[in-house]
């Protein structure tokens, strides 16, 4: 409780492998970050730092953005990092797992973002690349939403640099958000996401989204699965394949 600028669960700063860390936010607010894992290295020329397998779990509380892993050495790699909203409120976004340095050439991999109620006010993010001068990729994000608010746009894999942003999937059975992208990506191709809604209220719906000359193949979305029709009351924009 009471209010605090970060909370971490693991943390370098020597370019270490910060793995299976779990941080639960029940109360209070966090007015910079909180981290499952932080991954950073002031080691003179050396870019090293994985994180993999941590978790930021938040029921309650105040935290301006959560991270599932932040890895801000260069050639760092982030797999099967994860973020839970549970309850509470994010001023900011929250991501599965980012990796934050500029020119970052790694991999976020696996990255999933789990939301059953609470609020975000920013953007959700499976798996983020930050910079435009990354060259990095991003593969396989989750991203399920059953309940709570989002007031930004919902992302499977984002990636803002030169790299892809691939495969992956969104199930959407609840909630309010604004649009929602399979993958983004800034210049590389977003391909192979798979997007099932069977309820909430959304705006528009990109299977894959590019700001460039990338490919947008291969995604799907489907309104409704094998096992679930679409609920009544679910409202969605205009859907781009």
């Amino acid at each position: 409780d009471g209010t605090h600028t970060e909370a971490w669960a693991g943390r370098t700063k020597v370019g270490n492998k910060v793995e299976n860390n779990k941080l639960s936010v029940t109360g209070g607010s966090l007015t910079t970050a909180a981290y499952g894992g932080l991954v950073e290295n002031n080691k003179v020329g050396v870019t090293t730092g994985d994180a993999e397998k941590n978790t930021i779990a938040i029921s309650g509380g105040t935290v301006a953005n959560a991270y599932g892993a932040d890895v801000r050495t260069r050639s760092g790699n982030a797999t099967e990092n994860t973020a839970e909203i549970t309850g509470g409120t994010v001023t900011g976004d929250v991501h599965g797992a980012s990796l934050t340095a500029a020119n970052a050439t790694g991999t976020v991999d696996k990255s999933k973002v789990t939301i059953t109620s609470g609020a975000v006010t920013g953007n959700v993010y499976g798996g983020h690349i930050a910079q435009a001068t990354a060259t990095g990729t991003v593969t396989n994000s989750e991203v399920n939403i059953t309940g709570g608010s989002i007031g930004g746009n919902l992302y499977g894999g984002y990636n803002a640099g030169t790299g892809n942003a691939t495969g992956g999937s969104l199930r959407i059975a609840g909630g309010t958000m604004g649009d929602i992208h399979g993958n983004y990506a800034a210049t590389g191709s977003a391909t192979g996401a798979t997007v099932d809604i069977t309820g909430g209220s959304m705006g528009d719906v990109y299977g894959g989204f590019t700001s460039g000359t990338g490919a947008t193949t291969g995604n799907v979305i489907n309104l409704g699965t094998e096992t679930d029709a679409v609920a009544a009351g679910t409202t969605v924009g205009t859907i781009y394949g």
